[in-house]
């Protein structure tokens, strides 16, 4: 039974396979408990469905923008749209293959130059941890490869948009129309129908008069608040982080094995600066559209949400770089431990050539065949060059060590704090600041002190010093 869930998602994964005929599509709309009306379309002639779904939402909320959903691409998806929706510009379900097939991503940007009301569309991948795509919708990730690390593509969530604006739909032209293309897999289907008409409608500025310029960026904006969470992914890289330096510093793992974990997060964390600095020049590139809008218009809440989101991502750009900074230190950390043993173990070789070569040769030369000494005499001179060696072997690196001591102190390298360079308590700036314009060159400045004989007991109190200084 506990199985069954699991398979009732296969199931209707591939029933929405890209291959299928059928699209769903979902209408915005206040007057459902879900936010939105859904219908399947599987050819052209459902194009009247659509349109009178459009048209009724239309007529009962004639102020709000109308939020169209889309789940597939399909070659005759155009004559759907069609049937309500102005298409004086090319190819407009183009976008939606793209987000299907395509691999890159797309700038928010004008879709053509034609016509007086100039749409806007945009495509992007939104990041964020993979478990929880998964956990959204009650299942359990799988196992991941590759040394338990997700690939990028897992942390993807593809949206592509079509912000029509004003004069797109035939039933009112002014009612901003904003079409938004997913993938038909579960995670999308649960972000469509559970989470995003939702969050628009719990929006206190979705039924606020935009233009066109302020309508792209509210959708781009409302979209990255919902499907992006840098702080999940900081988390986790977190949690990998203190795992590794837990592996290091106990030694958990072969040393091969944990500098090649941690430069696979290396080169994700470029992989994520990359998602990054995309989602970050698409704000900065909206946020140029301000200038377009009338000055009265220009006090929108809307466009400090978007100076919020520039600075998140700046923000998240440092995190990301201390990040990267810390595993490479770790990586550095592992080949300067692997390099000291190696050092070590040369050193406790070189110890045992140096104690036993001796030997080793004074046996040589007796066991020449031609020599025919007592043996009684190998010990007489093995045992003084054994302690010849011994000593040479302890004393001879502890000698040098006292030499080096004598003749470089440690004492002498320390830095040795002077207050002049510092600032005292009651003060503003160091004694060491030169302020321009000032005679004596090198001036203290003072902070104000009160009046009255508290003010002259502390600055009879503060005159030994000062002199001192002057000195």
């Amino acid at each position: 039974m506990a199985s069954s869930p699991r398979r009732r998602h296969v199931r209707r994964r591939k029933s929405w396979d890209i291959g299928n005929s059928t699209i769903n599509i979902r209408v915005g709309s206040r007057r459902s408990p879900r936010h939105f009306h859904e219908i399947s379309v599987a050819s052209p002639r459902d194009a009247p469905r659509f349109a009178r779904l459009v048209n009724d939402q239309v007529r009962a909320f004639p102020q709000d923008p109308i939020i169209i959903s889309i789940n597939g691409y399909q070659s005759w998806l155009e004559e759907i749209l069609s049937a309500c929706i102005e298409d004086y510009w090319s190819d407009i379900s183009d976008l939606g293959r793209e987000v299907q097939y395509a691999n890159t991503m797309q700038f928010p940007q004008k879709a053509s130059k034609r016509g007086q009301d100039v749409p806007w569309t945009f495509i992007l991948d939104h990041l964020n941890v993979p478990q929880v795509y998964y956990w959204s919708v009650d299942m359990e990730p799988p196992y991941w490869d590759d040394e338990g690390l997700p690939v990028i593509e897992h942390y993807r969530f593809r949206v592509g948009a079509w912000e029509c604006g004003r004069g797109a739909c035939r039933f009112d032209r002014e009612v901003p129309v904003a079409i938004i293309f997913t993938r038909p897999d579960a995670v999308s289907e649960h972000v469509v129908t559970e989470l995003m008409f939702d969050y628009f409608y719990k929006d206190g500025d979705f039924s606020q008069p935009r233009e066109d310029e302020e309508g792209i960026c509210w959708l781009f904006s409302r979209l990255y608040w919902l499907l992006t969470d840098w702080q999940n992914i900081i988390s986790e890289i977190v949690i990998r982080l203190d795992e590794a330096e837990a592996n290091s510093h106990g030694r958990n793992l072969p040393v091969k094995l944990r500098t090649r974990m941690m430069h696979k997060e290396v080169d994700r964390l470029y992989e994520f600066k990359e998602y990054l600095h995309f989602q970050n020049r698409s704000f900065k590139k909206l946020q140029k559209l301000k200038d377009d809008v009338p000055k009265r218009e220009q006090k929108d809440p809307l466009w400090g949400d978007m100076d919020d989101a520039v600075e998140d991502l700046e923000q998240y750009d440092s995190t990301l770089d201390s990040m990267k900074e810390r595993f490479n230190n770790l990586i550095q950390l592992e080949f300067n431990i692997t390099s000291a043993v190696q050092s070590d173990n040369s050193a406790f070789l070189t110890i045992i050539a140096t104690l036993f070569l001796p030997l080793s040769y004074l046996a040589s030369v007796f066991g020449i065949t031609t020599i025919t000494w007592p043996p009684i005499w190998y010990l007489y001179v093995a045992i003084p060059v054994a302690i010849a060696s011994a000593a040479f072997t302890f004393v001879f690196p502890w000698s040098v060590g006292q030499v080096q001591k004598r003749l470089y102190p440690v004492e002498s390298l320390r830095i040795r704090l002077q207050p002049r360079n510092f600032t005292m308590l009651g003060d503003e700036l160091p004694a060491s600041v030169d302020v321009p314009g000032s005679k004596a060159g090198k001036v203290k400045g003072k902070a104000h002190r009160p009046s009255g004989a508290d003010g002259m007991r502390e600055r009879s109190r503060s005159h030994p010093r000062e002199k001192h200084e002057d000195e």
